[in-house]
Formats: C-alpha cells, sequence, structure tokens
C-alpha cells in the first residue's frame, strides 16, 4: 500500500478516535461532574463526622458495666470553698480526678476561673500525702511535668491558656484511684450600684477558631506556645496558634443538678463587717445561715451541674455601703492597699444630647437556644429608650455581617418599626467572624454624613456571648480604630467569654454588662441605658505619695453606679499623708480628702489577705494590655515573668507543676491520656463544631485535582483539533 493512502487511512481513524473520544467524554460528562461534587461532599462529611463524633463521645474512654450503661473512664468533681472579707475573696477550688477504668492514666482539664483571678498555690493530694506545687517559668514546668509522666511519678500542671481558662493535667492516675489538685486564688468582689457580687464560671461556650489550619507551627517567644499537645476539638490556626489548648469538648448531652455529670460542690463565707438586706443567687438555688453577722452559704441540693456560671449578690443596709474604704496586707515586708472610693452622683440628669448608637449582635451558632431569645429581648428593650434625636443601626453578624441601614438612621417611628421587624427575625447559624462588624461599627464613615453632622455622643453596644479564640487580634482593632465611639459590651448566655466582654469594654471605655436570663433583660437594659446617660466621673486623678505605685495608673471615666478602685504597693512604710482625690462630676469640679493614715498607725483602715495579690494581678493584667498598643511579646515577658514568679502568680509565661517523688506506674504498664468533657452550656443549642477552613479530605482533593487536569487535557486536545482542521 502506497505511503500516502496509508496516512490518510491513520489519520482517517485517528480523527473517528478523537470524535468517538469527545462522545464518551460528553457523554461521561455529568457522571464526572457528580463524581467529583460526591467527592467534595464526603471529604467535608468526613470532617464533620469527626467533629460529631469527637462530641458525641466526648474524646474520651467510654466503659460499659455489666448492664450495658456507658460511663466515662475517668471523672471530675468540683469543690469550692469561699472566704469573702470586704472586698477580697479567697477560692480554694478541688478538683478530684477518679480512674474508674482498668488503664492507667492521664488526665486533661480545661477549665474556667474569673478573669480578675490571682492563682497563687496548688497542692496535688494522693491519698493522705499532700504535694505542695511550684511556681515555674512555663517551659521549664512542662519540662518537669513531661519527665515525671514519662518517669511513671505522679505530677500535675496548671497552665494559663487565657485569664479566664486554665488546663489541669494530672498523669499517672492509677486504676481505681483518685488523685485531688487544689487551686488557691484571690478574686476582687465588684461593687456596683450600691451592690455587692461575686462570680465563680463553671463551664466554657465552644470559642470559634477563625483562620487556616496548617502543620502545628513552633513560634519563639509566644506565651501560647506548649510542648505538650492539646486534646481540644480544633486544631491550631493562623489566627489562633493555641486553639488545640482553649477548645474543651463537651458531654454529648445537657446536665442536671439531680444526677450531674460534672458535679459542683460549694460553700461561701460572708464577712462583710456590716448589715445586709439581701444575700441571694439568680442562677443557683441556695440555703443560707447567719451566725455574729456572718453569713454562710451552700448549694440548697449539696451539688449542683457545672453548667452555668455561679453569682452572689449582696446589698447593704440602706446607708450602711461604703463610699470610701482602704484595705491594706503586709507581703514580703511590703504593705499593699485597695482603695475603694464611691463619687458623688450629679445633682441633676444632663440636658439629653443627640447620639448615634450602634447595636452590634452576635447572631452565630454558639447564640443558639435561650442566647438568641436573650438578644431579641435586650435589642428590642433597647430600641425603646431611643429618643427623636437619636440615630441608630443595627448590625448583625455571624460567618459575615450585614447592617439594617447603610448608615446611621433617625430614630423615627418608621425606622424604630423596621428595626423591630428586622430584630424579630434574627437567628442564630454560621460561625463568629467578629472583626469585619466590629471594624464596621466602629468605621469612621459610619459617623457622619454630609447630612447628618457628628452626634456629641457616638455609642456602640456590642451584644455577644464572647465564644471567640482571636481575642487579642480584636483588641488590637479597638485600641487601633475607637476614636470618637465608646463601645459598651453586653455579655449573653449561661456561661460566655467574660474575660473578653470586660476588656474589650475597657479598651472601648465603656461598660460590661451581664445577662444570663431572660427575665433580667428590662431591668438590666434599663440600667445600661441609664449608664449611657450618666459619664459621672471623669479626669480622675489621686495625689499618692512619692514612691507608691498605683494600678491602673491611670484611672478610667466612670459611669452611674460604678466606684474607683485602685490597687496599690505602698512600700516597706506606710505613708503618713492623706489621699487627695479630684476630677469632674457631671459638669462641676470635685474633689476628697481621704483621712486614711494618721503617724505610722492607719486608721479606718482593715487587714485584708489577698491584696497584694491583687496588686501584682492588676500590675500584670495591665502589661499584657500594652500588646493591643504596639508593644511585642518579650517586652511584656520580660517585665511580667519576675513580677509572677516574685508573688508566685499563675500568669501566660508561668506554670504550677507538683511532682510526687517516687515513681507509681510499672515501667510495663502504658499510660493513656484522657480529655475530661466540660459540661455543655446550659440552654445552648447543640453545635457541629467544624474544623476552619480544612473542609475538605486529602483523597477528595487528588481526586478532584486530577479530574480537573484531564478535563483541562480534553479541553486543549479539543483545541488542537479544531485548529488542525
Amino acid at each position: 500500500m502506497p505511503t500516502l493512502q496509508l496516512n490518510r487511512i491513520l489519520a482517517r481513524d485517528i480523527q473517528r478516535f478523537g470524535r468517538l473520544s469527545w462522545w464518551l467524554l460528553f457523554r461521561c460528562l455529568p457522571a464526572l461532574i457528580l463524581a467529583a461534587l460526591s467527592l467534595l461532599v464526603l471529604g467535608a462529611a468526613a470532617v464533620r463526622a469527626q467533629a460529631s463524633l469527637a462530641e458525641v463521645e466526648g474524646g474520651q474512654l467510654i466503659l460499659r458495666d455489666e448492664s450495658g450503661q456507658r460511663t466515662a473512664a475517668l471523672a471530675q468533681r468540683t469543690k469550692v470553698d469561699v472566704e469573702v472579707t470586704g472586698m477580697i475573696a479567697i477560692v480554694t477550688l478541688e478538683q478530684q480526678f477518679r480512674n474508674r477504668g482498668g488503664e492507667w492514666m492521664e488526665g486533661v482539664y480545661a477549665f474556667p476561673l474569673p478573669e480578675q483571678g490571682a492563682v497563687r498555690h496548688l497542692e496535688m493530694r494522693v491519698g493522705e500525702r499532700r504535694i505542695v506545687g511550684e511556681i515555674r517559668e512555663r517551659a521549664q514546668a512542662q519540662q518537669i511535668y513531661r519527665e515525671a509522666r514519662a518517669a511513671g511519678k505522679k505530677s500535675s500542671l496548671v497552665e494559663q491558656q487565657r485569664p479566664n481558662l486554665f488546663t489541669s493535667r494530672v498523669a499517672n492516675i492509677a486504676p481505681g484511684e483518685s488523685v485531688s489538685v487544689r487551686l488557691e486564688y484571690v478574686q476582687q468582689v465588684n461593687f456596683d450600684g450600691g451592690r455587692f457580687s461575686l462570680r465563680l464560671p463553671t463551664t466554657i461556650t465552644p470559642r470559634y477558631i477563625p483562620g487556616i489550619s496548617p502543620a502545628r507551627q513552633v513560634e519563639q517567644g509566644s506565651e501560647t506556645l506548649s510542648v505538650l499537645p492539646g486534646l481540644g476539638w480544633a486544631k491550631p490556626t493562623d489566627r489562633v496558634v493555641d486553639a488545640d489548648q482553649i477548645t474543651p469538648l463537651l458531654h454529648p448531652r445537657p446536665g442536671n443538678d439531680d444526677d450531674p455529670r460534672n458535679a459542683l460542690e460549694l460553700r461561701v463565707r460572708l464577712d462583710m463587717g456590716m448589715p445586709l438586706t439581701e444575700v441571694h443567687s439568680p442562677y443557683h438555688d441556695i440555703a443560707l445561715s447567719r451566725r455574729a453577722g456572718i453569713y454562710e452559704i451552700v448549694l440548697a441540693r449539696g451539688v449542683a451541674e457545672m453548667d452555668r456560671d455561679f453569682e452572689l449578690q449582696w446589698t447593704p443596709v440602706s446607708g450602711s455601703a461604703p463610699s470610701a474604704a482602704f484595705f491594706i496586707e503586709k507581703f514580703a515586708g511590703e504593705y499593699y492597699g485597695l482603695l475603694l472610693l464611691v463619687p458623688p452622683g450629679p445633682e441633676r440628669a444632663p440636658a439629653p444630647t443627640p447620639r448615634e448608637i450602634v447595636f452590634v449582635v452576635d447572631t452565630s451558632g454558639s447564640m443558639g437556644g435561650v442566647s438568641i431569645r436573650q438578644a431579641r429581648q435586650s435589642l428590642a428593650r433597647a430600641l425603646q429608650h431611643l429618643r427623636p434625636e437619636d440615630r441608630f443601626n443595627i448590625i448583625q453578624f455571624n460567618s459575615s455581617h450585614h447592617a439594617l441601614f447603610r448608615r446611621a438612621a433617625p430614630a423615627t417611628r418608621h425606622n424604630l418599626q423596621l428595626a423591630g421587624e428586622y430584630v424579630r427575625h434574627l437567628r442564630a447559624t454560621g460561625g463568629t467572624e467578629m472583626m469585619p462588624a466590629l471594624q464596621a461599627a466602629l468605621a469612621p464613615a459610619a459617623a457622619a454624613d454630609e447630612f447628618s453632622p457628628q452626634p456629641a455622643l457616638r455609642q456602640v453596644i456590642f451584644i455577644t456571648d464572647g465564644a471567640v479564640g482571636n481575642e487579642q487580634a480584636l483588641f488590637e482593632v479597638i485600641v487601633r480604630e475607637l476614636g470618637p465611639s465608646r463601645l459598651f459590651t453586653v455579655g449573653i448566655g449561661s456561661a460566655p467569654n467574660s474575660w473578653f466582654m470586660r476588656k474589650a469594654a475597657e479598651f472601648g471605655r465603656g461598660t460590661y454588662t451581664y445577662i444570663s436570663d431572660v427575665a433580667e433583660v428590662g431591668a438590666t437594659m434599663d440600667a445600661l441605658f441609664r449608664q449611657l446617660s450618666f459619664p459621672i466621673a471623669t479626669s480622675l486623678t489621686v495625689d499618692w505619695p512619692d514612691g507608691v505605685e498605683p494600678w491602673p495608673s491611670r484611672i478610667p471615666d466612670l459611669y452611674l453606679g460604678e466606684p474607683l478602685l485602685v490597687a496599690v504597693r505602698l512600700g516597706a512604710q506606710l505613708p503618713d499623708a492623706d489621699l487627695l482625690v479630684r476630677g469632674r462630676v457631671g459638669e462641676r469640679e470635685w474633689a476628697t480628702t481621704l483621712e486614711f493614715f494618721q503617724g505610722s498607725d492607719p486608721v479606718h483602715v482593715d487587714d485584708h489577705r489577698g491584696v497584694a495579690a491583687v496588686w501584682a494581678r492588676s500590675k500584670i493584667s495591665a502589661l499584657l494590655d500594652m500588646k493591643a498598643h504596639g508593644k511585642d511579646d518579650d517586652w511584656v515577658r520580660d517585665r511580667v515573668l519576675p513580677l509572677a514568679l516574685e508573688h508566685r502568680l499563675m500568669s501566660p509565661y508561668t506554670s504550677f507543676v507538683a511532682v510526687e517523688q517516687q515513681p507509681s506506674r510499672p515501667d510495663a504498664r502504658a499510660l493513656d491520656s484522657n480529655p475530661v468533657p466540660n459540661t455543655r452550656p446550659r440552654g445552648q443549642s447543640p453545635q457541629t463544631f467544624a474544623y476552619p477552613h480544612t473542609a475538605t479530605t486529602a483523597a477528595a482533593n487528588v481526586w478532584l485535582g486530577s479530574f480537573l487536569l484531564l478535563l483541562a487535557l480534553f479541553a486543549r486536545a479539543f483545541r488542537e483539533e479544531e485548529q488542525d482542521g
């Protein structure tokens, strides 16, 4: 056969094969696309399934008894003992870990503490044996614990992950054995509007973790770096590098006080030195007894489920509440003081001035259940306080954010009706992308336009449970973009992230309000709007003697009902000078002299344990705040670390570690790590934890990439064929 004819036949066959290939491709294309989409869905479902499984199983070792009942191998029970004297509470918290399984265990438990608490003592108890913990630099404490764990020695490590979130590790718990970890911390009592209160958190609302999850990165110099891997449900991301440390697992089902999963036993001894009209707890049933002016409070049922914050409130008899007091303690040869001063209220209400009020409301998944109902009612109540001369807007956020109006609108009847309808349709779903909403609320462009001049007051009311893991980045946004605005935070839910809420309000030069029950919405929002109308004390200063170190060093403005609270290091000798406090109350100048000292002996001064710890904790908090103002971690660490070691306090750079001298676990026995789940906050809807930005499995990505590559090759071949034709 001639060569030319052979070439023509080959070309014809190739052309027929090409047509057949394209026919096959287009016949199979729907199936290929469906397969690719299935891989995407299955990959995402696999990740979701992992998260759901972690919630269902609690990430823990589960045992079955002879009847088939499921029970956790490692159980935890908490006992809290509180001594309140004046403005200081000394709290002893004991966590008991009991191994009900047949293997040696390491328990890992993430738990909350008050964000203003100063943890100053650790003790581990094994039967009758007591092992006192030591304060160490964080990396050194981890090394000591890791070596003791490997050697089979009973050991405990307690670390601070956030000022209100800690982790406790207990290694080498024998089968059938119980090990207790006892912590002591000092907490400042709250005094606001003539009423005292003390709040004890018991569980943690799951935090939303933004960012991308690369392989775990080691960041030298970071206070969040941990060489001990966490057992949380989230993976570290580029925006929350310790996500695995701050996302404890939850029990799959809600708890109850009759049969608690994480049991809380509580006793409070209240010695105020003044008559009280009322002592009560808004969220727990309590039993109260009184002897010689001292009140003792316990839980009415003996125990309660750790699914909501415990709060105790007490009110002095009218006229007996202090307008000024000074508490001192001598620690390591130096005197420390705590000043309490309640400025007088304004003589009359200020004249109404135009305001712009921006409401920012969290509608993410963590707000599901009771919380979103509280948020809707809070907004509805707040709208009733708007005046005709006010302007307002509402911004809701979850995975994205949306504003009711393009810019703040007049508080007309029509606009208020639109707002009321908008609020009624708010639903909780999605993630907690808080930063864009916060930036939108603080943006200068939102404050005024050519038709609406800048109002006299610009106030942002931020309603959220604060369930985020990137708090520091948000503080930096507030400091950088606050401008003339004032930020007021409203904590929602039975276990909000109160550290974030309180600190955001401090950076925002506003106040923090808390709502845990729908019944509190009306009174709490009414009180908040009274505060918004009465910034009563400004430009406050205290003329301290030379050599005295107060914290905060700059006194913030005070709103209606807020007291002045300053912790101070006085030195080796008590000063003999009176204190002069000056400022503005309303529109007038105000000054008062406090005669606390006379010669070398204090008068009208009470001796109180814990004042030195309150001062050191206040200074540490102020130094950590400098990060939001641009100071790097090394600058902060160099100042916090020696202070925390001197006062034996837990901090981001120091941890407590306790180690028994003799090994107890045989070399041949393995050690299992087991997380102890928290109880889901009361009233919160169940959530499926989604790992951030890791939606598909590796296999799904490979198959999808191969499909796209094959499609591209076919497309290229088709173009070449058309060009040849």
